[in-house]
Parts: C-alpha cells; sequence; structure tokens
C-alpha cells in the first residue's frame, strides 16, 4: 500500500518593501526645496540687516567727523579780510544770502614759508552731488585765481542752516544782519548750524564764535563799513 507523498509546493512569503516610492520622494524633493528657499531667505534678510547697519553706523561716522572739522574751524575764526581776485576784499565772515554757502578765516594752521601767518580761507557749500564740502586756500592766495584743497564731508545733504547771533540777541541768517552795520573785521558772538540729510534727519550744534567788532554801531542800514586796503589786513595789520 503506498501512500501518496504529499507534494509540497514552495511558498513565497511577500518580502518587506524597501525604499520610497514615487511619490514619496518627489512630496521630499518638495520639502526640501522649500526649506532651501526660506533658508536663503532668512540668510539674505540677515544679511541686509548687517549691510544696513553697516551703512546707519558709516553715516554717522562721517557726520560725527564733519562736526569734528567744523567745530575746529569755527574755534578757530580769525578777524582777517581776504582778496577775492577781482580787487576786491571778502569780510572775515560772511554768508550767501541766495544759497548756503560760508567763508570765513581760520587761524591755528601750519606756517610755512608761503603762508607765515597760519591762516587759511575756509568756505563750505552744497555741490551738485549734494554734499557737503569743505575747500581751503592759504590766506594770501586769491580763491577765483587757485583751485582750494577740496574734501566732501557729508553725502546726501539737501540744506545745510547757519544761524548768527547778532548785536539785536537775535539769530539772523546773515552775517551781517540786514539791520546792522559791522565792520569787515566783525564777527559773530555765536553760531548755530543745522545739517539736513536727505533721509530726513537733521543735527544742530551750537557753537561759540568770537565775539570781535570794532565798530558796535546798532541800527543803521548798509554792511561796509570799516572798509580796509585790498590786500586783507586783519585786527593786528598783518
Amino acid at each position: 500500500m503506498f501512500v501518496a507523498a504529499r507534494s509540497r509546493s514552495p511558498q513565497f512569503g511577500r518580502r518587506g518593501q524597501t525604499g520610497f516610492t514615487l511619490i514619496e520622494a518627489v512630496v521630499s524633493l518638495m520639502l526640501l526645496a522649500v526649506m532651501s528657499v526660506m533658508s536663503y531667505q532668512a540668510v539674505e534678510v540677515i544679511l541686509g540687516a548687517n549691510d544696513r547697519s553697516r551703512g546707519q553706523l558709516e553715516d554717522e561716522s562721517q557726520l560725527h567727523r564733519a562736526w569734528q572739522v567744523i567745530s575746529r574751524d569755527i574755534m578757530h575764526l580769525r578777524p582777517r579780510t581776504f582778496a577775492d581776485g577781482l580787487g576786491g576784499v571778502e569780510r572775515a565772515y560772511l554768508t550767501d544770502p541766495s544759497d548756503f554757502g560760508l567763508r570765513f578765516s581760520r587761524g591755528g594752521g601750519p606756517m610755512v614759508r608761503s603762508n607765515p601767518t597760519g591762516i587759511s580761507r575756509i568756505e563750505y557749500r552744497i555741490n551738485s552731488e549734494d554734499q557737503l564740502e569743505r575747500l581751503s586756500w592759504p590766506i594770501t592766495a586769491a580763491a577765483l585765481n587757485t583751485e582750494g584743497n577740496r574734501v566732501i564731508l557729508v553725502n546726501n545733504v539737501i540744506d545745510v542752516e547757519v544761524e548768527q547771533f547778532s548785536r539785536g540777541n537775535i539769530f539772523s541768517p546773515d552775517w551781517p544782519p540786514t539791520n546792522e552795520s559791522h565792520h569787515l573785521l566783525s564777527l559773530p558772538r555765536m553760531i548755530r548750524i543745522t545739517i539736513i540729510l536727505a533721509d530726513g534727519s537733521e543735527t544742530t550744534r551750537l557753537l561759540p564764535g568770537l565775539d570781535f567788532d570794532p565798530n558796535p554801531t546798532t541800527g543803521l542800514t548798509g554792511s561796509d563799513s570799516g572798509t580796509v586796503p585790498s590786500g586783507g589786513t586783519d585786527v593786528n595789520g598783518n
């Protein structure tokens, strides 16, 4: 008697799936792309903030240096006229009533053979590129015939307001004031300067001048009293 042998067919178990499906791979790539864009934007924002902060610091440093230069110049005011190169004489200190412009004589410079007094002529103005610039000449030179030493102090300047403390105890935008008669060598006792920038910010300094007025006459119209020779002299006759 034969017993039929039970045939055993090979059983194949399901093997566990490994890896990602196509959809899972696409979703992962999309998430990675979104995260990369977000990371790039975050880095860009941080770099932009750093650039703005650096720019603000540079602007503040530039303005601080400009005030140092202006303060030193005003501190060394001198009662000395200046030959304009056309046979005339400029006041020791004067402003331009039509536009911002400030010119005065400054002492305290190096005493060299070409300029033994150490006095120079200083001019502040706003150029065509909206920059506050400082020009200087030796007191023995003529501004029209000599190119002055030019230094840019502040960028993006809209206006500079200069006011001088007058005999009437008020601040006047003009020097000499229109209602007062002043000697060519007269200087303001106090000067208030305001720098207005393109971003709307403004800074003001009140600087001590030099209380020097050889002709303290008040209430007179006309501002050219006390004419001096065209070569230009100071109070000591130099």
